[in-house]
């Protein structure tokens, strides 16, 4: 019997397609290394299956229940023959939802995406407070697009990707800072027109969709006369229908705050606003 003929044999664990489960094949799925627990690398396998087996395009399967996120092939040789393909997989517990900030604004729905979170690090800022930020690795399969300030939900929270990059193991990492809530709100804009016959002013008010995340999170400086953080500052992002301005008033459940800058962006405008 070839080599290849032996190793495939004992390929008896069925795998499905994460996104279809009429699609499956068969692999071997190696035991669990119980030295290696801290955080989600408990659930960090390696499978191999025979070179002809096709994986699913998204780089998601599921195993007897659990979900994995596959990583990319190392080839196992022999006599100059491919014998055996090889793959890392890291469980993948979270269905998340990946959104731009404009569809989060009109409330569109994203991409959906087996996800893996991992803890990376608290980020802490003495002008604000005492307060730890959790800054998290949000792994999804290496052919997921995630943009750069797209917002994740997974499990109840919502993450703001800073930057994303394919890790060396083939999936695609995206570096994100978790979201303090209320994140998705409701600002009130006042749209104030003169009528020179009269000599008054009419106030339309305005009701928006709106994202609201730490200054520190998502902040531009366009020249050194840009209006300096302080502490309590915070960006709110709303969608292009609205034409706020510097100085107007924003207001919100908490309370009235005072528009100090307006960017705009791809899809949105991002407000840097202080209490009024």
């Amino acid at each position: 019997m070839k080599l290849s003929s032996a190793a495939k044999y004992f390929d008896k664990t069925t795998a499905s397609d994460a996104y279809s489960s009429l699609t499956t094949f068969k692999c071997q799925i190696d035991p669990l290394d119980m030295y290696r627990v801290d955080g989600t690398r408990i659930k960090i396998r390696t499978m191999s299956t025979a070179p002809g087996v096709t994986l699913p395009a998204r780089g998601a399967i599921i195993v007897h229940g659990q979900a994995y996120l596959v990583g990319d092939v190392s080839v196992d040789q022999w006599n100059d023959e491919n014998i055996r393909n090889r793959y890392v997989l890291q469980g993948a517990d979270y269905i998340a939802e990946v959104q731009t900030i404009s569809e989060v604004l009109s409330d569109t729905a994203g991409t959906l995406a087996y996800a893996s979170i991992d803890f990376n690090k608290y980020n802490t800022d003495e002008r604000d407070n005492s307060d730890y930020h959790p800054q998290y690795h949000v792994f999804f399969g290496g052919s997921e697009t995630v943009p750069t300030n797209s917002i994740i939900t997974a499990g109840a929270r919502s993450y703001l990707v800073r930057k994303s990059h394919r890790t060396m193991a083939g999936l695609t990492d995206a570096l994100s800072n978790e979201l303090d809530d209320p994140v998705i709100d409701t600002a009130t804009l006042v749209d104030r027109s003169y009528n020179p016959i009269t000599d008054t002013y009419t106030d339309t008010p305005t009701a928006v969709r709106c994202v609201r995340v730490r200054w520190q999170d998502h902040f531009t400086y366009l020249s050194q006369g840009s209006t300096k953080y302080e502490t309590g500052d915070m960006q709110v992002f709303v969608p292009l229908s609205v034409t706020p301005n510097p100085s107007d008033v924003v207001t919100l459940p908490d309370g009235d705050w005072r528009v100090l800058s307006v960017v705009d962006l791809t899809g949105y405008r991002s407000l840097h606003v202080r209490r009024a």
